[in-house]
């Protein structure tokens, strides 16, 4: 062909040598080289090497990336000294056979393989594969590897029983595929729309988090046995939300739109996933009717019975794991709200008071906040009132 392709492969740096590893191309594919321009430089025996351009002219193929290691003699790159189609490269690349380990520079003589399209005695030509072994482009190589293809059970279409990465490509498509370890299901409408409210939340509202340890001693000794942990929680979040409005507003456009009343949406746990259902004028409650209220809802829930205006977002949402013994964790917001109170378990722990060392039930909350409507020192000073109200 007119056209003169140039293969640049592994070469053969002394007797011992092998196979080399890639740590790094000198130049771009494209990229214009003279005959001893730096070309890539290859790892031997904890050695780095550069291999330095055997010819002039354009790099018109990179075949390996940094890390990958070869055999002396597999193919590289190729290097172009005239015009050439990426049909004819494609071609070159496809019917290149790696010769023994000395192709490459010779040692003794130092003379170079010839170009493609010369005839010369020096250019490397396959003999017929004997003994079993295998002959292999380095693309069908690297094809056989991705695909999990045993090179031994292809058959070689190429010269010399060479194989092409089309026959490797035919071997992938003839395997049996796998058994199947995994069943889809399609997801429950509630599913669906759990799935993309809470995606489109992490993906537009920029969230941040802060967490604090609240003493839960006092409060715990003050309640009756008719009143839930989670009743105490969402009222004091509703008498902080009053003393913290910025928590109880949210985000639209260009402006901060402030809600009147005090109501808190409560996560439920159903079969179906999670759901969020509306507690109306929380700060309108006592403890008692709040814990009633809180019961009867999450029954509503989980009975599917919950009414439209039950499903209404509030201006802030309270979720509690401590139930499932979860201590501590952190929640995405439920738009358009600004805050979610994650709420963990109750722990009996250690605690240095006065130099002694005492047991407390501890209470860890993670308040997760949007960004561009309060501030950490905002979120911080919501947790501090939320605390005083529980330890007071």
């Amino acid at each position: 062909m007119a056209e003169r392709l140039y293969p640049v492969t592994v070469p053969k740096w002394g007797i011992e040598m092998q196979e080399g590893t890639i740590t790094g191309w000198q130049v771009a594919v494209g990229a214009t080289v003279a005959k001893g321009d730096e070309l890539i430089d290859i790892e031997t025996d904890k050695i780095v090497n550069t291999m330095e351009a055997p010819v002039d002219g354009v790099v018109c193929r990179q075949l390996v990336e940094e890390g990958e290691t070869l055999k002396v003699g597999e193919l590289l790159g190729v290097i172009a000294t005239g015009a050439a189609t990426d049909g004819e490269i494609d071609a070159f690349v496809e019917n290149f056979v790696p010769a023994d380990a000395s192709f490459g520079i010779d040692d003794e003589t130092g003379d170079t393989p010839a170009l493609a399209g010369e005839d010369s005695p020096g250019t490397p030509v396959a003999e017929p594969s004997t003994g079993g072994e295998i002959r292999v482009s380095p693309v069908a190589r690297r094809l056989a590897a991705k695909l999990g293809v045993d090179l031994a059970t292809v058959q070689g279409t190429g010269r010399n029983a060479r194989i092409s990465k089309e026959d490797v490509e035919r071997a992938a498509a003839a395997m049996s595929p796998a058994p199947a370890s995994a069943e889809a299901k399609p997801l429950s409408s509630r599913r669906q729309t759990i799935a993309r409210r809470l995606a489109a939340a992490k993906q537009s509202i920029p969230h941040y988090y802060v967490t604090r340890v609240i003493d839960m001693s006092r409060a715990l000794a003050a309640k009756s046995e008719d009143v839930s942990i989670n009743a105490l929680v969402i009222s004091a979040a509703g008498d902080a939300l009053k003393a913290h409005p910025l928590l109880n507003a949210h985000f639209a456009d260009a402006a901060i739109i402030h809600r009147t009343g005090v109501d808190i949406n409560m996560a439920v746990d159903t079969e179906e996933g999670l759901t969020a259902p509306l507690l109306r004028g929380v700060d309108q409650m006592s403890v008692a009717e709040l814990t009633t209220a809180a019961r009867q809802l999450a029954e509503r829930t989980r009975s599917n019975s919950l009414g439209k205006e039950d499903l209404e977002p509030g201006g802030f949402t309270v979720s509690n794991l401590g139930v499932l013994g979860v201590e501590d964790f952190t929640a995405i917001i439920n738009p358009p709200q600004t805050g979610i109170l994650a709420v963990g378990a109750i722990t009996r722990t250690p605690v240095a008071i006065d130099e002694e060392v005492v047991i407390r039930p501890l209470l860890r909350v993670t308040l997760s906040s949007d960004h561009r409507v309060v501030d950490g020192a905002d979120a911080a000073r919501f947790l501090a009132t939320l605390a005083g109200i529980l330890e007071q």
